[in-house]
């Protein structure tokens, strides 16, 4: 059993590491490590969120084995905020559990969120407008594309 470095910026970083299935590297790469951990207390309190540490560590690092509702509820609200850079709706009964006396609704973390989202190195994709290629690429006909008037119809004749 691994003992993971409560609320740290580096044990936020490895309980991650489980739950988006990218390594520390990638993670550290977006910048927003040090938000999301903040994020995450913020939502759920301090203590709830390191009884779900607690919690992942006991099931061997394996977030499918959790069995507790409020663990599996900030297991898919942590990973949705990785892959996303919003921080979803918990579901009630989780959120009456937790006793927080925040609101209880998706935002985004932060506008560059969008941005560093795992979505788009999941899918190898680029987030339009953002990052490369950049915005307007789709104007132009990709390299060593043909051209339209050199294409097959497929109309017979």
């Amino acid at each position: 059993m691994t003992t993971y470095p409560q609320a740290t910026l580096d044990g936020f970083v490895e309980v991650s590491v489980l739950l988006t299935g990218f390594d520390a590297f990638d993670l550290y790469g977006t910048g927003m490590a040090g938000l999301y951990l903040e994020t995450a207390q913020a939502q759920l309190g301090r203590a709830a969120y390191l009884e779900f540490v607690h919690a992942l560590d006991l099931a061997g690092g394996r977030p499918e084995l959790l069995t507790d509702e409020v663990h599996q509820d900030v297991a898919r609200a942590v990973t949705h905020l990785w892959y996303l850079g919003v921080w979803p709706q918990l579901s009630a009964p989780v959120h009456r559990r937790l006793g927080r006396e925040i609101a209880n609704s998706a935002f985004t973390a932060a506008p560059e969120a969008y941005v560093e989202g795992l979505v788009w190195r999941a899918f190898h994709g680029h987030p339009a407008g953002a990052k490369p290629p950049g915005f307007g690429t789709w104007a132009a006909p990709p390299p060593n594309a043909p051209r339209i008037e050199d294409v097959p119809t497929g109309g017979g004749g």
